[in-house]
């Protein structure tokens, strides 16, 4: 006659072949999320401080940059090295106004490649969005912009004019603008790409104060009092000027 005879040791080595898989399985997701989280909050540091270079440097260029999208995807690959893939930035609408001008948004879309070590493993899609304000000087007119107006896509449109003489805007390629000095703020960019006035000894002028530099002639940025400097253009949005009484130059059609 046959018995079975039960027992405490078997009893734990049947629960432990059934709950062991179940607590690995766990620990490797933690796991997988650690690294996950990981990956993505390296990819937002950097893709917020080159924002934040893109900010700074608004101020002097007015045209929407065609390297900052290369940049941007060629610092990620470095630091994330194949954790990442299909990056990509869409919805990149830069210096346009909506109640504010000077604002900038985008997109950023990618895959996270962090893998867990079962089968049924794919990449991870992720998106990020920006919206902030470039660095270009100028005050906000009219009232404060809610979230809703914020989301609002808007394409900007720029037309340059004399502050100090004429009321009329040009485009920027018109002959009245592209001989006379523009006036902008102070950047590390404007200290690399232009030597200081000797006349008004523009050396001493601190970052994020205002300067005047010729786009298409000279390499030399002077102060406002420089004799060098008669009138000066600047960009503004067309809509800010017409409010403010600009009509459209007979020569280029104002932009």
């Amino acid at each position: 006659m046959l018995t079975h005879k039960s027992t405490k040791r078997g009893f734990l080595t049947v629960e432990a072949a059934i709950f062991l898989p179940i607590f690995i399985v766990g620990v490797l997701t933690f796991a997988y999320l650690i690294k996950f989280m990981a990956v993505q909050e390296r990819v937002f540091h950097a893709f917020v401080d080159e924002a934040r270079a893109l900010s700074s440097e608004a101020v002097f260029t007015k045209l929407k940059p065609l390297n900052f999208e290369s940049n941007l995807k060629s610092r990620l690959y470095l630091e994330n090295d194949t954790h990442i893939s299909n990056v990509d930035i869409d919805h990149f609408y830069y210096l346009f106004s909506n109640g504010t001008y000077g604002m900038i948004s985008m997109d950023l879309n990618y895959d996270v490649n962090v893998k867990l070590p079962i089968s049924f493993y794919s990449p991870l899609p992720v998106s990020e969005s920006l919206m902030f304000r470039g660095f270009v000087g100028k005050t906000m007119d009219g009232e404060n912009m809610g979230f809703d107006e914020m989301e609002k896509e808007k394409e900007s449109h720029l037309v340059w004019i004399f502050p100090t003489a004429g009321k009329r805007h040009h485009e920027k390629n018109c002959i009245y603008i592209a001989n006379e000095p523009m006036e902008t703020s102070m950047t590390s960019s404007i200290r690399r790409s232009y030597d200081a006035c000797k006349i008004c000894e523009s050396k001493r002028i601190a970052n994020g104060s205002t300067v005047y530099v010729f786009i298409k002639s000279g390499k030399v940025y002077h102060r406002g009092s420089c004799p060098t400097v008669d009138k000066y253009v600047t960009s503004i949005e067309i809509e800010d000027a017409r409010r403010k009484g600009y009509s459209p130059c007979l020569k280029c059609g104002g932009g």
